[in-house]
């Protein structure tokens, strides 16, 4: 439920005392000269904490005047705290809707029939003490339900696509998505928010602004980093003490080198289905990018991370540009808080118990 005005004035001081409660309550003392110049990324959550999020993923391109979306999809999904111990948060990620707006590649299709699959299923996960993504604990729960919903997905899939199957067959598409699902690692990158959402917690960031240049990917790459406490835009929204954190960064990359990785991953999939006439092609696209991008094709990245000044991500944007000169492919994700419900610790002589704000 959207938390009123009055609800949210209280919160306000409510958080401000739960913070350093929590911080006193787990030991977590930042030495006060750290404070001054630099953002630790902790997170002070209670048990029932409960925050609602809706995530925005899109994926097009340009060429020339022409903006073609191949992927737009969003969802909504709620993350509740179950457990809070010395070690870490015990957490469920539940999933509320997922809605796909556009599709006309084979990898939408599949992102959202999987979606689809994925809304019945909870997820549980756990955090260290600072807030920082751990593990999920049900995976093998998880592997289960999904790999039995592989035939469903892939009847829904070879039913709207039918020609798909002189492209890849049926059973090799199977196998792959069985695969994937096999792991806990290959859980966790279907639930890639939680990574997204947990994975600075535990980080120390100095305050201000930085810029460098390396090549430690073998590609000259230029970078911009930012980290500081943000302005108080909505008094109902914001608190004194929320943080965000910039980067950005830019790459050039060879266009042979480009191609070498897009033909690479296209081999993998079809396998002998590459013949020799993609190698003719792809001669032919080289010379043409290389009039368009004679210094190589660039990759722009962006991620912007803000967060409450009790550790809870409050919004994340990235964005993702491949710029070959005669036509950008851009990938964006969005994700935001939409309602919260926060708890306080409050003590007495014999017990610790949390307390709805």
């Amino acid at each position: 439920m959207k938390m009123t005005k009055r609800v949210r004035t209280i919160c306000l001081l409510a958080c401000l005392i739960g913070v350093a409660m929590t911080a006193w309550s787990q030991n977590l003392v930042l030495e006060q000269e750290e404070a001054d110049d630099a953002i630790a990324v902790v997170g002070f959550f209670c048990k029932n904490d409960t925050m609602t999020y809706r995530q925005e993923h899109i994926k097009y391109k340009i060429e020339g005047n022409d903006t073609t979306v191949s992927q737009s999809y969003e969802e909504e999904f709620m993350i509740v705290v179950t457990d809070s111990t010395s070690n870490g948060y015990k957490m469920k990620y539940i999933p509320l809707s997922f809605t796909l707006h556009d599709a006309d590649t084979v990898t939408s299709l599949i992102a959202n029939a999987t979606s689809q699959l994925m809304q019945s299923i909870v997820c549980e996960f756990t955090t260290d003490e600072f807030g920082q993504f751990k593990s999920i604990t049900n995976w093998r729960e998880i592997r289960d339900q999904l790999k039995k919903g592989v035939k469903v997905t892939c009847d829904k899939l070879y039913g709207t696509l039918p020609a798909l199957d002189s492209i890849m067959p049926r059973k090799s598409m199977e196998n792959v998505m069985l695969l994937n699902f096999s792991t806990e690692e290959g859980i966790r990158e279907a639930y890639e928010e939680l990574e997204t959402l947990f994975g600075l917690h535990g980080s120390m960031f100095d305050i201000g602004d930085k810029e460098e240049d390396t090549e430690e990917q073998g590609y000259p790459e230029h970078t911009l980093f930012s980290a500081d406490y943000t302005d108080i835009e909505d008094k109902e929204e914001d608190f004194d003490g929320d943080y965000a954190i910039l980067s950005q960064s830019t790459t050039t990359i060879p266009i042979e080198d480009v191609m070498d990785i897009g033909f690479g991953v296209l081999s993998m999939i079809a396998g002998d289905m590459v013949n020799d006439s993609l190698a003719t092609y792809r001669d032919q696209i080289v010379d043409s990018l290389k009039i368009a991008k004679p210094n190589g094709a660039e990759i722009m990245s962006k991620e912007y991370y803000s967060f409450f000044l009790n550790g809870w991500p409050k919004e994340y944007y990235s964005e993702e540009k491949v710029d070959l000169g005669i036509q950008q492919r851009i990938e964006t994700q969005h994700i935001e808080w939409i309602t919260r419900h926060w708890n306080i610790y409050v003590r007495d002589e014999e017990s610790t118990e949390n307390k709805d704000i």
